[in-house]
């Protein structure tokens, strides 16, 4: 039978005890208040009597195996079973000073507890003829317990008797267990030596055992959750206060916009959303803070009755070892975090150097090469692939990074990617080009196949455009690059030009051209918008069979206005040519018309117009 002692006042000690102060719940208990922010209350709650902690010892304890004097002495300890016991099991507390207790879990190489009151007095590794090692370790506990809860049997009747070979651990006249020499030769300790520091623990586990039952200690304890009770409620309302506050705050600054978040000229989230989002954040972390006071606060409040406190020093002792890992790996996260810190500050500067060259680069008086519309562009291009670059070099230093969970995300947005994202990729790839290529600008009057609108928006995907319908067209770039687009506005944006309007017109060979061009001409200068400089001119581009086309062309700085400007173009050559006695009619009509009255308005006709009379002839 092996007894694993947390401490020992000797150098080193086969033996080690797996209790500790009760007044380590109320460390623990502290101690996450004070993370939490809560207030700080002094005190603790210490168990009369003998420490345990003073027989803690620092190396990995050994078991004790205990064996009786002969098989019939053997039968008689180990197998005979032991009384019942009105004792509750719970949870070793922390040793104070010491390591952690065990789980109270057993196995064939360490041994299995033998365990009081929920705590692990030591451990069986070797069993006897016909009972193995964790049947007697039920068996001894068993005993233990009924010694215990004995009040007959006082502290001084746990004894050890002494013998030249063997010495025998006693509960008043009943055997607990048999120290031989064989444990001796195991740990490398004399026999009495084991057998009285065994009796040292088991009577302070007597003593510890029957002080938590008193109804001092029962009113102590009432005391605590009474306490506790009224910490939690003052942190909760403190709490509750807080973030309301906070709320109130947030939706005062909402009304004032001062809320939207920007990166310097990027605006990333209106007033709305980031009010939304705090207002979240807010929610999430009172939940999460009440929840972590809750899970404080039940367990320590079951931890004040032995017939709940195994599980109470459980959940405290979970929540400690939880909290203790994470500081662990934080500090051993320190020197990543460290080199993504540098990294960080590295990429910021890198960042700051190339946006100050591609402004340089954007000054045409000294590079006329690079236009100033690809600086913006430029610098998103350069900032995107600088900070890949970075998260490339950056990746072994995450946490979680040649994890399988991390490998499986990786290959999931990589196949995602792939799969998924052909045309993306195809439409940013054509944006990229249609930047370089200066096709159009936000603001120009373009034509893409059939369509003819102004350029409302120009991103990395797709590009919009309004058409004079006031109708929105989005077309992906990959189209816009495989397209024609004519660009009405460059010629007068970037070499201070015209752009040339024309518009064609049928006339009859009967009227002279010369007339015609000064009427077109005459029209097209009372039109706004039209130059007068330099000056409409007229071409005839066809000599049909029945008549004369006649295109006008005008020069404008508003492209803009082309429609409106044609519609008052159209109507000033109606005037005009109705002013100068031409109709504006097909030959073939004129020549059918015979005895009609003129198409002419009344108003243009002189007042003896009279219309001609029909010449019938009878051939």
């Amino acid at each position: 039978m092996g007894l694993n002692h947390a401490k020992s006042r000797y150098p080193f000690s086969p033996l080690a005890f797996r209790g500790a102060l009760p007044r380590q719940r109320w460390r623990l208990f502290w101690m996450a208040v004070a993370l939490l922010g809560a207030l700080l209350i002094g005190g603790t709650h210490a168990m009369p009597g003998k420490a345990h902690g003073v027989l803690a010892q620092t190396s990995a304890p050994p078991t004790y195996v205990a064996q009786t004097q002969n098989a019939q002495t053997t039968a008689t300890e180990e197998t005979a079973p032991a009384p019942e016991t009105t004792a509750s099991p719970s949870a070793t507390p922390l040793a104070q000073g010491g390591a952690p207790p065990s789980r109270l879990v057993g196995n064939a190489i360490d041994g299995f507890p033998v365990v009081l009151d929920g705590r692990e007095l030591f451990r069986v590794r070797v069993g006897l003829e016909g009972v193995s090692a964790e049947e007697r370790a039920a068996i001894l506990t068993q005993r233990i317990q009924a010694a215990v809860a004995d009040s007959s049997i006082a502290p001084d009747d746990i004894r050890a008797e002494t013998g030249e070979t063997q010495s025998v651990v006693f509960a008043g006249d009943s055997v607990l267990f048999t120290v031989r020499p064989e444990d001796e030769a195991v740990y490398g300790r004399p026999h009495p030596e084991l057998a009285a520091m065994a009796v040292d623990w088991i009577q302070q586990a007597l003593i510890d055992y029957r002080e938590a039952r008193t109804l001092r200690r029962t009113a102590t304890n009432l005391v605590a959750i009474v306490v506790s009770t009224l910490i939690l409620v003052i942190f909760l309302r403190g709490l509750f206060f807080l973030c309301s506050k906070l709320s109130s705050r947030i939706q005062t600054q909402r009304e004032s916009g001062i809320l939207a978040l920007r990166i310097r000229s990027i605006h990333l989230l209106g007033a709305g959303a980031t009010s939304y989002l705090l207002q979240s954040i807010i929610q999430l972390v009172r939940m999460g803070v009440v929840l972590f006071a809750l899970y404080l606060y039940v367990p320590f409040v079951l931890s004040q009755f032995p017939a709940t406190e195994a599980i109470g020093d459980s959940l405290l002792r979970d929540i400690a070892e939880r909290l203790s890992a994470l500081a662990q790996g934080f500090v051993a996260y320190l020197p990543n975090l460290m080199m993504l810190g540098i990294l960080a500050l590295i990429t910021y500067y890198v960042i700051e150097f190339a946006k100050q060259v591609i402004v340089e680069l954007g000054r045409q008086d000294v590079y006329p090469w690079f236009y100033p519309e690809w600086v913006q562009p430029t610098v998103r291009l350069a900032m995107f692939f600088i900070v890949a670059i970075a998260f490339v070099i950056a990746g072994p230093f995450l946490p979680g990074f040649g994890s399988p969970a991390f490998q499986g995300v990786s290959l999931f947005i990589g196949a995602l990617l792939t799969l998924g994202s052909s045309s993306a990729v195809a439409n940013a790839l054509a944006g990229i080009i249609l930047i370089y290529t200066r096709a159009f600008r936000i603001g120009d009057l373009i034509r893409i196949d059939s369509i003819i609108g102004e350029v409302q928006d120009k991103s990395l995907f797709v590009t919009r455009v309004i058409t004079p319908r006031k109708e929105t067209v989005t077309i992906p770039n990959a189209s816009v690059l495989n397209s024609n687009v004519t660009n009405f506005s460059a010629i007068c944006r970037e070499a201070g030009g015209y752009l040339v309007l024309q518009t064609t017109i049928t006339l009859g060979y009967d009227l002279p051209w010369r007339k015609v061009h000064e009427v077109l001409i005459e029209a097209a200068l009372a039109t706004p918008n039209i130059q007068s400089n330099p000056a409409p001119f007229v071409l005839q581009t066809g000599l049909n069979d029945f008549n004369v086309s006649y295109t006008l062309s005008a020069y404008t700085a508003a492209p803009n206005q082309m429609p409106l400007i044609y519609s008052a173009l159209h109507q000033n050559i109606q005037d005009y040519c109705n002013a100068a006695d031409i109709e504006i009619l097909s030959p073939g009509y004129t020549a059918l018309r015979d005895g009609n009255h003129s198409t002419i308005p009344a108003n243009y006709l002189p007042e003896d117009y009279i219309a001609p009379s029909f010449g019938v002839k009878q051939s």
